[in-house]
């Protein structure tokens, strides 16, 4: 009796060892997945911090009024040629005539008999 109690356990004690093996390299797999993705995280964040600086110099305004200059032929206006919006002309009278059109030629206004209006009409299925 004592011999199947002491085989017993030592088939557990066995099976035990083998579990805690597996789960020790488990766990070190587990790590270096995770020491891996850290370091690509790492790496990422990089790259963005490089990224947003490249932005912030492509989006620099002296950068940009530059390139404007050299390739566009772009100037700074001159305030002496910004003008009101009162100064500027009109294209077109915006008051219709008695027949609903204006002096351009667009139609504002129809006569009242010109739409018609449909009577109602019950729609649907059974309620």
């Amino acid at each position: 009796m004592i011999r199947t109690l002491n085989a017993i356990a030592f088939v557990v004690a066995a099976a035990l060892a083998v579990a805690l093996y597996i789960a020790k390299a488990e766990a070190k797999s587990s790590q270096e997945r995770l020491e891996d993705i850290q370091a690509q995280l790492v790496e990422e964040r990089r790259q963005i911090n490089v990224l947003n600086v490249e932005i912030a110099h492509l989006e620099d305004p002296e950068r940009l009024r530059a390139l404007a200059r050299r390739y566009l032929g772009f100037e700074p206006l001159d305030p002496s040629r910004e003008v009101a919006l009162s100064d500027l002309p009109l294209l077109s009278d915006p008051r219709p005539d008695d027949s609903g059109v204006r002096r351009d030629g667009q139609f504002v206004a129809q006569p009242d008999d010109a739409l018609a209006m449909a009577e109602p009409t019950q729609a649907g299925g059974p309620d």
